[in-house]
C-alpha cells in the first residue's frame, strides 16, 4: 500500500533484496562520516545524477564500487561495476 491508502499493483511492487545474492555495502567510513550511499551508477548516468543532486545542494564523493560483497557466481556483474562508480552525499 502507499502512504495515502492506495494499493500498489504487484508487478510494481519493489521487492527487497530481489538480487541474487550478491552484497555491496555502503563504505562504512563514509557512512560514520555523514556520507550517505545514493546509488551505484555508470558514466553514461553519473554527470546527470551529480548535477540533480548539486542542483539540491548536496555535497558529492565518488569512490569505486566495493566489488568484495559479490558473489563467485557473478563474474559477469564484477566486470560490468568495475566501471561504475558509488554516488554518495552531504549537505
Amino acid at each position: 500500500m502507499e502512504p495515502d491508502g492506495c494499493a500498489v499493483p504487484l508487478h510494481q511492487e519493489r521487492q527487497p533484496k530481489s538480487y541474487t545474492g550478491c552484497d555491496i555495502p555502503a563504505d562504512p567510513e563514509l557512512v560514520a562520516e555523514g556520507w550517505q550511499f545514493r546509488c551505484n551508477t555508470d558514466h553514461s548516468r553519473l554527470n546527470d545524477v551529480v548535477d540533480t543532486y548539486k542542483e539540491l545542494g548536496f555535497e558529492i564523493h565518488l569512490e569505486p564500487v566495493n566489488l568484495t560483497g559479490l558473489s563467485s557466481d557473478c563474474g559477469g556483474c564484477a566486470s560490468l561495476l568495475q566501471t561504475f562508480s558509488a554516488v554518495y552525499t552531504k549537505k
